[in-house]
C-alpha cells in the first residue's frame, strides 16, 4: 500500500500557494483494508457503487482509492469506479480532467519524495496552460466549467485543442447535464479569482456561454466592472452584484432563481440596480432627492450593506467624486439626534421631524461643499 499527494495540492504547492485541502490517493490497497486501518467511508452522493473515499481518523482528509471510472449514466456523477488493487498511480492520474491537476508527490516515511508528473502538467504549469489530459476529458460536463473556473483563478490561458473538445461538449448539449448548484459553486468561486472576467470569456469562446448566462452580456459594462471590483479586492457579493449591473430586475430574479443564488447576493444586486440610474444624477440632485437616494439604498438602516452597494457605484461609474460626496451626505444626515427626537415628539411626527432635520443636515453640507472652492479663489486673488 502506497500513499501519494495529488491533485490541487500538488499543484498550489508548485505555485507557491498553500493548500487549502489535502487530497491523497492509495495504491495498491482495499476498501476492507481501508476500514480495518480506521478510515471512515464517505457517503455516495455520485457514481454508482461504494464511493472509494475515505476520511482519515485522525487528521480527517480525504484518501481515495487508485481508480478507474466508466462512464454509466447522465451528468458529472454518472460514473462508475474500479478500485482494483492492481490499478497504478499513473491510471489514476489518467483520469483527471487537467495536466496541472495529475501531478503527485509520494509519502513516505513521513515526508515528501520527487514529484511524478506523467503527463507533463509541470511545464503546463510553467508556461499557465489549462490542457486536458485525454479525450475522456468531455465524457464529465464539469470539467467544462472547472476549467473556465481555472481561467479565472490561475489567470491562466486555454489549449487551443482543449477548447476543441469544450465546443464539442457544448454541441453534444452535456451542459444541459450539470445541476444548477454546481454552476453556482463554480461562478462563485471564479468572481473570487484574480481575473473573474477569464470565467466568461472561457465560456464565451466555446459557446457555453448562450446555454448558461444568456442574461450576461460578454464582453459588457457588468464585465468591466466586475474585472474592477477583483481589481479592488471587493467581496464576492460585490463582484456578483457589478456584474448584474448590465442587467434589468426581472433578469437578475429570473437569473437568480435559476441557479439557487443566495439571498445576500441577489439582494445587494437588487439594491445597486435599483439605485445606479439615480446616483448616476447625483450632481443634479438637490438636498430632498439625496436623502430620498441614500434612505432607498437603505443607508439607515443597514450602514454595511450601504456601502457594498457604493463599491458596485464605484466600480461600476468609476466616480469616486460621487462616492465621496454621498458618503459626507450620508454623514451630515445620520448625525441627527434619534434619541432626542423620540423624547420631544410621538407617531408620525418624530418621522417627519426627522425628515427635516435630515434634509437641512445634508442642505448645510452642500453649501459647505460649494462654498468651500469660492473661499480658496478668495484667498488666491489677495
Amino acid at each position: 500500500m502506497k500513499i501519494y499527494l495529488v491533485g490541487g495540492a500538488v499543484r498550489d504547492k508548485l505555485l507557491g500557494f498553500h493548500p487549502k485541502d489535502n487530497d491523497w490517493v492509495v495504491v495498491g490497497a482495499t476498501r476492507d483494508e481501508m476500514l480495518e486501518l480506521g478510515y471512515k467511508p464517505v457517503q455516495n452522493n455520485q457514481g454508482t457503487g461504494e464511493f472509494p473515499v475515505f476520511l482519515h481518523p485522525e487528521t480527517n482528509e480525504e484518501y481515495a482509492l487508485a481508480r478507474l471510472e466508466k462512464r454509466k449514466g447522465y451528468g458529472h456523477g454518472g460514473f462508475e469506479f474500479d478500485t482494483s488493487p492492481s490499478i497504478t498511480l499513473v491510471d489514476d492520474l489518467k483520469r483527471r480532467d487537467l495536466t496541472i491537476n495529475a501531478m503527485a508527490f509520494p509519502f513516505e516515511e513521513e515526508k515528501m519524495g520527487e514529484l511524478i508528473d506523467p503527463y507533463n502538467g509541470k511545464i503546463d504549469l510553467e508556461n499557465r496552460i489549462l490542457r486536458h489530459i485525454s479525450p475522456a476529458f468531455v465524457e464529465d460536463p464539469l470539467r467544462l466549467i472547472r476549467t473556465a473556473r481555472f481561467a479565472a483563478c490561475l489567470d491562466f490561458e486555454v489549449a487551443s485543442e482543449t477548447l476543441e473538445l469544450m465546443k464539442q461538449m457544448v454541441i453534444e448539449n452535456k451542459v444541459s447535464e450539470l445541476s444548477k448548484e454546481r454552476i453556482w459553486k463554480e461562478m462563485e468561486r471564479a468572481l473570487m479569482g484574480t481575473h473573474p472576467e477569464n470565467f466568461f470569456d472561457v465560456l464565451k469562446k466555446c459557446n457555453a456561454d448562450r446555454i448558461l448566462f444568456p442574461y450576461i452580456k460578454i464582453p459588457g459594462s457588468g464585465i468591466k466592472a466586475m474585472q474592477r471590483a477583483a481589481e479592488h479586492k471587493n467581496s464576492a457579493q460585490v463582484r456578483f452584484a457589478a456584474l448584474m449591473l448590465d442587467l434589468t430586475q426581472e433578469e437578475i430574479i429570473k437569473f437568480c432563481k435559476q441557479f439557487n443564488v443566495p439571498n445576500q447576493y441577489r439582494d445587494l444586486a437588487l439594491l445597486a440596480t435599483k439605485n445606479l440610474q439615480q446616483f448616476q444624477r447625483l450632481p443634479e440632485l438637490e438636498a430632498p432627492e439625496l436623502l430620498n437616494l441614500l434612505t432607498n439604498m437603505g443607508a439607515f438602516q443597514n450602514k454595511d450593506r450601504f456601502n457594498e452597494c457604493l463599491h458596485v457605484f464605484e466600480c461600476y461609474t468609476q466616480e469616486s467624486t460621487y462616492i465621496e460626496k454621498i458618503r459626507h451626505a450620508f454623514e451630515a444626515a445620520n448625525s441627527i439626534n434619534t434619541k432626542e427626537l423620540s423624547s420631544q415628539y410621538i407617531g408620525r411626527e418624530i418621522t417627519r421631524r426627522m425628515r427635516i432635520l435630515r434634509v437641512e443636515a445634508i442642505q448645510q453640507y452642500m453649501n459647505f461643499e460649494l462654498e468651500g472652492p469660492r473661499l480658496e479663489m478668495c484667498r488666491v486673488d489677495k
